[in-house]
This record gives structure tokens, sequence and C-alpha cells, in this order.
């Protein structure tokens, strides 16, 4: 019998990634249905997070609603054990969420996750962990006449001739500025124009941690040396180069068969659905069930370190060309509310006229921006606290 199940999982760094819902048609018989998802990774003297959750149903009906609500809720014990008798125990972060405090790792012992679940007991394969390998340099990349900016990286050179394997993920934080610092604006909550001591909106940041799948490996460069490796596009008229933009990387290195299972990943991302989309049972795992033999979907890699990097790009060093419009607009007759809702708000008030653009001209949170979100080690400081 042909079912329509979907793996619901978290891809992760050895921290953090947001949830990816995959769907795609599995040929699946009663022992694969409620697989454990197991997403994760061992990382020496770091505190890791590993997320469990069950396949369920894609077609949401009366018979699976309760199994397709509360896919995340697996409730299990979580460890990292090695072949040196080493142990740290997982705590629960809730919605099936583990995190682990591991400790130094020897790189000649061997370390696996074992995580008991329904009375089951489900293992990672002992393995060595990996050495990270360091990030020489992040550079980017924009024709004199404009047009999208490039992120790359370049891996710093080895003197093996061993093929490595790598996976980068990267977050972006950027800062925005309206057109007009206002501190009078119309206030949609409030449903009235409000008068600021201080622009309170025209200063703010965004920020994305990438979900994308992107590994690689050093035999597709000449003398195995990763070098300008594309992580990113940014198109010239984006608002992450409006002003000051940061771009942030982990690189970490895989075994080759975890570099095959995110390949796999990857391909079930691009082709969902597809003719030749593989399916469960064609990923490549590392996790068995010990008792029952239960079928398991994941892959933990072991490491004993990642590599980091950041790159700031400032305005002033690429060609950015706004596509919203910020002249004032003097034909606007309505009423304060029908103007916001027409998609303006007040740039500024002259003897008592207001004069008025467009919202994201105006309102740096029109652009998805927090006005209070400056991470701390931003170098630009509030400019109207």
């Amino acid at each position: 019998m042909k079912k329509k199940y979907g793996i619901l999982t978290l891809l992760l760094s050895q921290l953090l990634l947001p949830a990816c819902v995959e769907e795609f048609e599995a040929n699946v018989g009663q022992a694969e249905e409620d697989c454990l998802v197991v997403e994760g990774n061992i990382v020496s003297d770091s505190t890791v997070v590993f997320y469990l959750s069950r396949t369920v149903p894609i077609v949401k009906n009366e018979e699976n609603e309760g199994r397709f609500d509360s896919y995340k809720e697996v409730t299990a014990t979580v460890a990292v054990t090695g072949s040196d008798g080493q142990r740290w125990e997982g705590r629960s972060l809730g919605e099936g969420a583990y995190s682990v405090e591991v400790g130094t790792l020897d790189p000649e012992e061997e370390y696996c996750l074992v995580v008991k679940y329904n009375d089951e007991f489900y293992t990672s394969t002992p393995q060595r962990p990996l050495a990270p390998t360091g990030i020489e340099r992040l550079s980017f990349k924009q024709a004199p006449s404009g047009g999208d900016v490039t992120i790359h990286v370049t891996v710093e050179e080895r003197r093996s001739d061993e093929v490595e394997y790598y996976q980068w993920i990267y977050e972006e934080d950027w800062e925005v500025r309206s057109e007009y610092p206002s501190d009078v604006l119309y206030e949609y909550a409030q449903k009235r124009v409000v008068n600021y001591d201080k622009p309170p909106y025209a200063q703010g940041w965004c920020y994305v941690l990438n979900g994308k799948i992107q590994v690689g490996t050093s035999n597709v460069y000449e003398g195995q040396h990763v070098v300008d490796k594309l992580l990113q596009t940014i198109p010239s008229t984006d608002d992450r180069i409006s002003h000051l933009y940061c771009f942030r990387v982990t690189q970490r290195n895989l075994s080759r068969e975890e570099y095959e299972y995110l390949q796999l990943r990857a391909k079930l991302d691009s082709e969902m659905g597809g003719l030749f989309t593989p399916q469960p049972s064609e990923l490549p795992t590392n996790i068995t069930c010990r008792d029952a033999g239960r079928k398991v979907i994941g892959y933990v890699g072991c490491n004993m370190g990642v590599a980091h990097a950041r790159l700031f790009i400032d305005t002033k060093e690429v060609i950015y060309q706004k596509e919203v419009n910020c002249a004032l607009a003097t034909h606007l007759i309505g009423s304060p509310y029908d103007n916001y809702m027409a998609g303006y708000n007040i740039a500024y008030e002259a003897a008592g006229v207001y004069y008025w653009a467009r919202k994201e001209c105006v309102d740096v949170r029109s652009m998805d921006a927090d006005p209070n979100g400056r991470p701390e080690w931003w170098p630009n400081p509030y400019l109207y606290k």
C-alpha cells in the first residue's frame, strides 16, 4: 500500500538550525511508520542540541490528526558516550530538543549518541572526532558596474592528499535605516498620530539563520585546496547591503558517509516529490535500533571542533540600488488612517502639516527589522537612544 509520508525534522549545525519540512511520496511499510528522526552532531567542548522527531503522514485527516500535531513530542533520554568511559547526559528543552554539554573529546577515542525511546535503544556508530580545518578567508565580489554581490569562502591549505569534506552553515545580520528619521508617526495599533521625543523606528536590525544544506569536497579543486567556494548571492537591490551587512559562517569537517547523507538530503530539498527523489529507506544513516531493528533516519557526526569566520560589507564598498521610491507623496488627501492603509507613513511634520512617504522609507519595521535588535558585538551604536 502506497502512503504519503514526510520527514518533519530539523537540520542542525553543531548548535541550531531552523525547521525544514520534507514532503515526498514514500512507499513505506508498517515497520517504517513513525520512524525516529535524529539530527545533531557531537562537538568537543560545546553545548550541542539534538532534535528528535517522528515521520508522520503528510495528508492530515481524522485518523492521523493526533500524530501529525505531535511529531516533535518525543520523550526520551539522550547521552553522548565515549569508548574511554566518558558520558554526558542530555537535558530536555521541550518539543524533542535535548541539550548536551559535551566535554573535551580525545581524538584517539570513539564517541556515539545513545537514545532511549519507547524502551528501545538507538545508537550512532562510534567514531573518532574529526579535526577541524580552518578558514583562510571570507571574501565578496561585485562587478564594477553593479549586479549581484557574491560571498566566497577559502579553506586553509592542507598538507595531506586525503580528500576532505565540509559543511558550511551561515548566519546573516544587517542594519537598516529609514530615509526619513521621523519622530512623528501614525501608529496603527493606537489608530492615531503619535509624537515621540526621538525617532523610534529609524534604525533597526535583521537576522537570518540559513537552513540550506551547503556541502563541498576538496577533490574538485586544484591541489585539493578549496578556493572561493560560493556560499551566498545577494541582489544589488537587497536591503541587506543598504547600510551594513555581516555574514558569519561555521565550517564543519565531515566524514565521506555524512557528506553523502547531506548530499541526499539536499537532493530531497531541491527535487521534492520528483520521480527519482530518494525515499527514506534510501538515506544512509549511522544510527541503529539495537533491540527491535526499527528504521531510523538521521546521521550523527563527531568533531573535535569547528571553524568560524565573519565578514562585514559596508554599503560604501558596493553598488546598492534602492528599489523603493522615497520621494515625498504630495498627492495624498486622505485621513492619516487612509494614508497609512495606502502604504504610507509620516516622514516629518512642518507648520502643522504632515508630509508622507512610503512606510519602508520611514519605519524600519516595514522592512522586518527590529528597532531594539542590535547585537552586542555590532560596531554601530544606537543612533536615537
